[in-house]
């Protein structure tokens, strides 16, 4: 019978915390599902939504992120006209000033004067263009422009070239250049470390 008694208060003790840790175990099985409330202002009103995540679809063809389509718009803007860039851009319209400078065909191997047409009044040398700028000749041209030429030398194959001779007064390479470019023949050369020569031709058999 003493062990009985002493046994009672110990077992009240252990039926206790059994009932204690059932109930906090039962009350961490509840869960509920958190959500996100959202309150409107308007009319003092309050609404309340749950907001769901989700994946974009996948595309069709398996790429991702998806293409976006481009704008259908046409450009240029419809009743506007496309403007084609040129590459590159056309060259100025060439200027010629009269008299040129021309020289007379056929130039062949026994031609002894060359002539033709230069400004008037313009000291000029005829050069083989070939040899570098050979001297083949020297003259002037007349008030009209005209020149005759004595030459020697004459190669066939040669292409030989109408230089100015002498620089007018006052004015340097350059500026002569400038200045009669304008007049430049039909076979106009400038060959660097050569010469400008501002008609040129063959020399034939």
């Amino acid at each position: 019978m003493r062990s009985q008694t002493k046994l009672a208060p110990f077992l009240i003790v252990c039926l206790l915390a059994v009932a204690l840790l059932a109930v906090a175990c039962g009350g961490a099985a509840t869960t509920t599902t958190p959500t996100i409330a959202a309150t409107e202002a308007a009319g003092g009103a309050l609404a309340t939504s749950e907001l769901t995540a989700t994946a974009p679809a996948a595309p069709v063809d398996g790429s991702y992120p998806a293409p976006v389509a481009e704008s259908a718009g046409a450009y240029p803007a419809e009743g506007e006209a496309a403007v084609a860039e040129a590459y590159p851009p056309p060259a100025a319209e060439d200027t010629f000033l009269e008299p040129r400078f021309r020289i007379d065909q056929p130039v062949t191997v026994a031609t002894t004067t060359l002539t033709g047409q230069a400004p008037p009044n313009l000291t000029l040398a005829v050069l083989d263009v070939t040899y570098n700028g050979a001297p083949l000749g020297m003259g002037q041209s007349d008030a009209n422009g005209a020149f005759s030429i004595p030459v020697s030398g004459l190669v066939a194959g040669n292409r030989i070239g109408l230089a100015i001779g002498a620089l007018p007064e006052g004015m340097d390479i350059a500026q002569t250049a400038e200045m009669y470019f304008p007049h430049r023949g039909e076979g106009f050369q400038n060959l660097p470390n050569v010469g400008v020569f501002y008609d040129s031709t063959l020399v034939q058999p």
